[in-house]
C-alpha cells in the first residue's frame, strides 16, 4: 500500500504540473497572475497587461480545473485504485495523498520557481517582489498546511466515502 500511495503522489505532481503549464503556457506568468497578492494584480491591470474582467475569468478557471483534479483525482485513486470503503480509509488516504500534492507546489513551484526563479518576475512589478517573490515568504506555507489539511481531508474524504457508499 505504501508504494501504492507514493506512486500516485507522483502522479498527481504530474498532475499538478500541467495544471501549471495549462495556466502560463500563452501568457506566461500573466496568466497565473491570481495566484499573487492583491498589489501586483493591480499593478498589472494598471499595466495594462490584464483586463480585470480577464482576471476573474482566469482566476475562475483555474480554482475551477484545480478544485477538478483535488478532488475527482484522489477520489478515483482513493476509492477504485485503492479500495478504501471506510470513512477513516478515505479520510487519511486523501489527507496523504493531498499533503502529498502540496509538498510538490510548495518546493517545486513555490520554492524553486518561484522564489528562486526570475520567470514569475514581470517587468513593472520589481518594487513589489518582497511581498511574494521570496523564499522568506513561502517558507512556513507547508508546516501550516499539515494541521491545516486535517478538516480538509475529513470533509473530502467523507465526500469520497459517501460516494464510495452510492457506488459500490
Amino acid at each position: 500500500m505504501v508504494w501504492k500511495i507514493i506512486f500516485e503522489i507522483l502522479t498527481l505532481w504530474v498532475c499538478y504540473a500541467l495544471y501549471m503549464a495549462i495556466l502560463v503556457h500563452k501568457r506566461g506568468p500573466i496568466g497565473g497572475i491570481f495566484f499573487y497578492p492583491k498589489a501586483v494584480q493591480d499593478r498589472v491591470i494598471d499595466l495594462g497587461l490584464i483586463t480585470p474582467d480577464e482576471l476573474k475569468k482566469r482566476r475562475m478557471f483555474a480554482y475551477v480545473l484545480i478544485l477538478a483534479w483535488m478532488i475527482l483525482a484522489p477520489l478515483i485513486m482513493i476509492l477504485f485504485v485503492n479500495g478504501a470503503r471506510s470513512y477513516w480509509d478515505c479520510c487519511w488516504q486523501y489527507y496523504v495523498l493531498f499533503l502529498g500534492a502540496e509538498f510538490f507546489d510548495w518546493l517545486v513551484i513555490d520554492t524553486i520557481w518561484v522564489a528562486l526563479s526570475d520567470w514569475w518576475l514581470i517587468p513593472g512589478t520589481e518594487d513589489l517582489n518582497d511581498t511574494w517573490h521570496s523564499t522568506r515568504v513561502k517558507r512556513w506555507k507547508m508546516v501550516k498546511l499539515i494541521p491545516a489539511s486535517v478538516p480538509v481531508a475529513a470533509i473530502v474524504g467523507g465526500l469520497c466515502w459517501l460516494v464510495g457508499r452510492l457506488t459500490g
